[in-house]
């Protein structure tokens, strides 16, 4: 060990005095670097919300400006890679430029799948010497003119294989990996067989799939009466789902351009060649129908009757099939091909005044593939209305601390392909500047009850913003109290029910590769004089019937828009402007705990998982809590 002298304790004495003195001369005689400048520059950084523009941006929402904006969105189809919808985007372009944004066209050139010209995808009853008894419809009934534009697309689904698969039909139900597990249980035998089944309670490709594992050939559609109707009344005199309604949609487990998996679509990305695409597509084809079709073919299978739970809303006993009436067979004919389209994101930018790198984002897809008046036109109407109203204050002298940008996804329903490519490009400055993500999309699909799915960092934000916007439909009263009356929180009624992001809409890359806060938010169920409350899809999803006229039937003020585009502007500001960002972590460990103890079987002392859907971030919860609490890791159904 070192010994300090008494010399040297001396001159170390010596040096801290001269340090000090010099120091006390550097202060007293050094220009005066503060003053009212750096008084108000720092008055100006720390300063927090004004509490004003929330109630300006909630009020100013104008529904005539959203009606118009409606109208012509869904005054033509617009799939995804046509001309009609890069004239959409250019209406976007043209809107954000003139309210005053920084605005980009992004085109990205992406796989897509389309059924080949000169031909329509059928389902046909044959006999045994081949005669075709009956065959479904060729498209849906057009009930005006406007129904009958040349562009529309005849249903399918994108991204099925071609084929033409004979065999026997054999009725799944929903198509559900437990449905499946009960027709072996009950011995029927799916192998070399077509399945049937109806939409609803799963992602139609996690059917496609199952069907296939279990050794089906191919694979119809249908939604059933009893999940798309309410009583004899149907489309265009009411909102439900007419006999010949399909509808459409892909069918691919894996999100994004799939020629470029993990990649953005670019013109120096490198693509898959066509055996690895095949390795990945879906195997069988699938073909959807109309439910008045699927009644021509359900009567004529035979075997046992189906559970009382798979019997749907058609007036036939519902059988399980693997044999036909008169030794028919059903034969699917589809033709689809693969195609490379250029498609377009328009991004709006608007930046803040002192954390300009930071950014909230705000978005909703723009194709449809149809007319799409709920899906997505509702959501796309309210946005462009949201930034409007965001811009006007802006040029009223509002100074957002952060910068915000407004974002019209394409492609979204080919698998979310528009908003996967562009942050699949710009993934690292999101994960290090996006504060979050809020979506909007079918905002109309209903009338009676908001309903918000948020990451749990965002519930405080969310509801702060709910009791500031009035219901629209509901006079005197929040859009906070009627949602909480209306869908209360099933552990505290205190509380409306704010469930968790999951998938189908262009917050799931936001969610999953740069892992910010996201938020969505529509009007789900429908008060017609009559509540009806359908655990299934709005009625007329994804058909030709999804248009102005529908969206005007089930909101004919457009007060259920109004209100969704408040609280999303309002919770957007709330984002942009305060001091402290509004993210509560108390809120996200308590729901992880909560979602722990739904998972956790006490008996077992084993956290169960979906086999389907198991990912990543559940495991190292599960692994976490095996080592606290001695639980092992187990997976099964869900």
């Amino acid at each position: 060990m070192a010994v300090i002298t008494g010399r040297g304790c001396i001159a170390a004495i010596g040096l801290i005095v001269i340090a000090f003195v010099v120091g006390l001369m550097i202060g007293l005689f050094a220009p005066q670097r503060y003053g009212p400048k750096s008084d108000l520059i720092l008055r100006r950084l720390t300063r927090d919300a004004e509490p004003d523009v929330g109630n300006t941006l909630i009020s100013g929402i104008d529904p005539a400006i959203i009606d118009k904006h409606l109208q012509y969105l869904t005054s033509r189809p617009h799939l995804a890679g046509t001309p009609d919808n890069l004239r959409t985007a250019e209406y976007v372009k043209d809107q954000w430029t003139e309210q005053g944004y920084d605005v980009q066209m992004v085109p990205y050139d992406v796989l897509l799948s389309y059924p080949e010209e000169n031909h329509i995808n059928t389902a046909s009853l044959v006999a045994s010497d081949g005669r075709v008894l009956y065959q479904t419809s060729t498209g849906e009934h057009a009930f005006s003119h406007g129904e009958s534009h040349p562009e529309v697309v005849q249903p399918y689904n994108a991204f099925s294989p071609s084929g033409h698969p004979e065999s026997e039909l054999v009725y799944a139900n929903y198509a559900r990996d437990v449905d499946f597990e009960n027709l072996a249980r009950l011995g029927v035998n799916v192998s070399g067989k077509i399945v049937i089944a109806r939409y609803g309670q799963i992602f139609r490709g996690n059917k496609v799939n199952f069907a296939y594992q279990n050794g089906a050939v191919g694979i119809i559609l249908f939604m059933d009466p009893s999940d798309y109707t309410d009583g004899n009344v149907t489309y265009p005199d009411s909102i439900w789902l007419p006999p010949t309604g399909v509808q459409r949609g892909n069918i691919v487990m894996i999100k994004g351009d799939q020629a470029t998996p993990g990649y953005p679509a670019t013109w120096y990305t490198e693509r898959l060649t066509e055996e690895e695409l095949k390795a990945k597509l879906p195997k069988i084809p699938c073909h959807p129908i109309g439910y008045a079709d699927a009644y021509m073919l359900l009567r004529e299978m035979e075997g046992t009757a189906a559970p009382p739970e798979w019997q749907g809303g058609l007036n036939i006993t519902y059988r399980l099939g693997g044999t036909m009436a008169a030794n028919t067979k059903v034969k699917l004919f589809v033709k689809n091909k693969l195609k490379t389209v250029k498609i377009y994101n328009v991004i709006a930018k608007m930046k803040g005044v002192i954390e300009s790198d930071r950014v909230v984002l705000i978005g909703n897809h723009r194709d449809a593939w149809v007319f799409g008046g709920v899906d997505p036109s509702s959501g796309s109407a309210a946005m462009l209305e949201m930034s409007r109203v965001y811009a006007e204050r802006v040029k009223g002298g509002w100074e957002p601390r952060r910068s915000v940008m407004f974002c019209s996804w394409d492609a979204e329903e080919f698998g979310l392909v528009g908003s996967y490519e562009w942050v699949e490009e710009n993934v690292m400055w999101l994960r290090n500047q996006a504060v979050a993500y809020l979506n909007i999309d079918s905002t109309t699909a209903g009338n009676y009850s908001i309903g918000v799915a948020a990451t749990p960092t965002l519930r405080r934000a969310v509801f702060r913003a709910a009791k500031k916007v009035p219901d629209y439909n509901q006079a005197g009263q929040t859009l906070f109290d009627v949602w909480r009356e209306r869908n209360p929180d099933t552990l505290n009624s205190e509380f409306p029910r704010l469930k968790m992001p999951g998938a189908g809409s262009d917050f799931v890359p936001f969610e999953e590769d740069v892992a910010i806060p996201t938020l969505t938010a529509a009007y789900r169920n429908m008060d017609l004089g009559y509540r009806v409350h359908k655990e299934h899809t709005h009625p007329l999803y994804h058909t030709l019937y999804d248009g102005y006229r529908y969206v005007k039937m089930i909101d004919p003020e457009l007060g259920t828009a109004r209100s969704v585009a408040a609280l999303v502007i309002e919770t957007a500001r709330d984002l942009v402007d305060s001091l402290i960002l509004p993210l509560d972590v108390r809120d996200y460990a308590e729901a992880v705990e909560g979602y722990i103890e739904t998972l956790f079987d006490s008996e077992k002392r084993t956290i169960f998982f979906s086999r389907h859907n198991i990912g990543g971030y559940q495991v190292r919860i599960a692994q976490f809590y095996q080592s606290r609490r001695g639980i092992s890791l187990g997976f099964g159904q869900s």
